[in-house]
């Protein structure tokens, strides 16, 4: 009778079926959502839908999908609470799905993961957001902004069973079992410690992981059985012991997967894999307690991924470079400090020694050496030959909000250049130098040692909207004693991003129907932060950042010496950094944000991350996605290559840590 009564309730209010208008959402919606989850039926489901969602395909405002641009497709005004509540309730059909969490993911990043939600809807945001593939960015808003727990958005209660269910992965089955099924794919997350009260007494699993490997514990009372997932397909990557004197289990490399059945006696037969799902290993263990060692399946051509740090008394980091010291041992360095434009950030350098496993705790080698300045860019590079000292160059500037007078000088108009020298290694440095006035050395990516000359790729950086960037290129015949200086002869003309007329990616790009309606004239194109590809034939072709939606390219045939009109390719561009290296067999590889600019905008989100390889340099082919779940930022990559083959990457991962991939194409 209560069912029948609220679904009458439902329908009453949807009112569609009889002509009443729909009404704009809100708390209408809000009722109505709550009343179908009493009493759901099909026919409650489609009126719901048929009042509320707006189905609005090719709406999007890029022209390849995008997690933080779906088309415009939701639920009443499209407020936060009116797509959360559908979406936790089963209203919402498969076909749009992965529209609405768009919505969804798009509002919380607007709102700075601060998400504010009704009480109705509240506790539903965390679960929503892991159940369709974003638990990630339901940890981040936990674990970056604690305060939500006790605000009027996050109940505590809200976010412990969110915790215990996605993040620790507990649930209770049938038959006395539970499964255990920790979330090791969010990468920020190191460590869990949880216990779980269950009918049957507690279940604790405690971890400690980095990106490749875990080591966990599972402590199950005594008669229940437990389904224990393991994210990696292959037997021989899990190893398992039953503890408190049980005999190990171990499985011998290559040995076949197994996909077990249900037996007649019940699921659990102690040492036996279950099956494999959703690319886990499901395995069955009783009551007691057991280790897992587990190493992570990675994706196709990564062969290593870690942070370079995980703990460091600075806060933020950004703009990292790689580079082999003359032993063999590989050197990042990066910012680190408060922020990017504050006084003490710093050049940190990481090592990771030949052959080891873990880097070296930051330590700080460069700063500013002028009252509130602050520090940009570091490059590291060593020229290939015996006795050649490690270089570090980095800019200084005057810091954020920096005036003299009434006039702000905190611009990058006004860096200035340092170089330092190791003769060790990088164990130990010389002090600062400046570069010759006029000159500002690599100013984000190496350089190239090419017939005995070493090629920086440089730019300056106007003061002025109306005044584009410029790259230009700095060169030495003596290894760093003399420096000259040249550029493109020409640059073609463009309208930057940020003065088209909004509207899709793609549109309004340098054709406009009618030029009245831009907001200002065209510029040249607007370049910084070259990095340099080396053809077969000797020439040189540099890839720029630009402000106008795609990479530019220019071209030397004499080494550096002089260089063609810089042109637009057709490969995206974000606004952010990017970074190339030439392999040993003469293709290139690209590390880049796969994101075109929209118009009216000067920058676009810094995700989706990938790798790209070409023949020509002109024609690239995405082989890695590196990242792209859209939290925060993913950028400023560097990238170099061993002579066997492998590419090192290492790039910003949200501002908070800096990312080490090695890959093998």
């Amino acid at each position: 009778m209560k069912k029948l009564f609220c679904q009458a309730a439902l329908f009453l209010s949807l009112g569609l079926a009889w002509g009443k208008p729909a009404p704009d959402g809100g708390a209408a919606l809000v009722r109505d959502a709550l009343a179908y989850r009493q009493a759901p039926s099909d026919s409650a489901r489609d009126a719901f839908n048929a009042r509320y969602l707006h189905v609005r395909p090719g709406t999007s405002r890029v022209d390849r999908p995008h997690i933080l641009y779906p088309d415009s497709t939701f639920y009443g005004l499209n407020r936060l609470d009116e797509n959360v509540l559908p979406l936790a309730f089963g209203l919402v059909p498969d076909s749009v799905r992965s529209q609405v969490v768009g919505q969804v993911l798009a509002t919380v990043r607007r709102r700075g993961y601060r998400p504010r939600l009704g009480p109705e809807a509240a506790p539903y945001l965390l679960p929503v957001l892991a159940e369709n593939g974003f638990n990630a960015w339901a940890y981040f808003i936990c674990d970056k902004h604690p305060e939500m727990v006790t605000d009027t958005c996050l109940s505590p209660d809200a976010v412990e069973a969110w915790r215990e269910k996605y993040l620790a992965g507990i649930s209770v089955l049938p038959g006395k079992t539970v499964r255990l099924r920790p979330d090791f794919r969010i990468q920020e997350l190191d460590s869990l410690d949880y216990c779980s009260e269950t009918p049957w007494g507690p279940v604790r699993s405690r971890f400690t992981k980095d990106l490749m490997h875990a080591e966990w514990d599972i402590d199950l009372p005594k008669g229940v059985r437990a389904e224990v997932w393991a994210p990696t397909v292959r037997r021989a990557q899990v190893r398992r012991s039953r503890l408190a004197g049980a005999e190990s289990v171990a499985f011998a490399p290559g040995e076949a997967v197994e996909v077990g059945e249900r037996g007649k006696k019940g699921l659990f037969a102690p040492g036996r894999r279950l099956r494999v799902e959703d690319g886990w290993s499901v395995w069955r263990v009783r009551g007691g307690r057991y280790h897992f060692s587990i190493d992570f399946d990675l994706p196709e051509h990564v062969v290593e991924e870690q942070f370079v740090y995980t703990h460091a008394p600075f806060p933020q980091c950004h703009s990292a470079t790689l580079c082999f010291a003359g032993n063999g041992d590989l050197l990042c360095a990066f910012n680190g400090g408060t922020a990017e434009h504050e006084p003490d950030t710093k050049v940190r350098l990481c090592r990771k020694k030949a052959g080891a496993r873990e880097w070296s705790a930051p330590e700080a080698v460069a700063g500013p050496d002028k009252e509130r300045y602050c520090l940009d860019n570091p490059v590291l590079f060593r020229i290939p030959e015996p006795g050649e000292p490690l270089r570090l160059w980095y800019k200084i500037r005057p810091g954020y909000n920096m005036k003299e007078g009434e006039i702000d000088i905190s611009t990058i108009a006004l860096w200035e250049a340092r170089l330092m020298e190791s003769f060790d290694d990088g164990r130990t440095w010389s002090g600062p130098e400046p570069l010759p006035e006029g000159f500002l050395g690599p100013i984000k990516n190496k350089p190239v040692w090419h017939d005995g000359r070493l090629v920086c790729g440089s730019s300056v950086q106007s003061k002025y909207a109306h005044i584009p960037h410029r790259i230009h290129f700095e060169w030495s015949d003596d290894r760093g004693a003399t420096w000259h200086k040249s550029a493109p002869d020409s640059v073609a003309l463009s309208i930057p991003c940020k003065l088209r007329k909004p509207g899709r990616v793609g549109e309004n790009r340098d054709v406009p129907d009618d030029p009245d309606r831009y907001y200002g004239n065209w510029l040249p194109i607007s370049s910084i932060q070259p990095t340099i590809l080396v053809h077969r034939d000797g020439s040189l072709q540099a890839l720029s950042r630009t402000g106008n939606g795609k990479m530019s390219v220019t071209w030397s045939r004499d080494g550096g010496t002089t260089w063609s009109c810089e042109t637009l390719t057709d490969i995206p561009q974000n606004g952010s950094g990017i970074d190339a290296v030439t392999l040993p067999d003469g293709r290139f590889a690209l590390v880049y944000n796969d994101f075109e600019t929209l118009p009216g905008r000067s920058g676009g989100p810094r995700s989706p991350l990938k790798v790209a390889v070409s023949e020509d340099g002109l024609r690239w082919t995405d082989v890695v996605t590196l990242e792209d779940d859209a939290i925060k930022e993913y950028s400023y990559p560097a990238v170099i290559c061993d002579e066997e083959g492998y590419l090192h990457i290492a790039y910003t991962w949200r501002r908070y840590h800096i990312k080490y991939v090695k890959v093998q194409l």
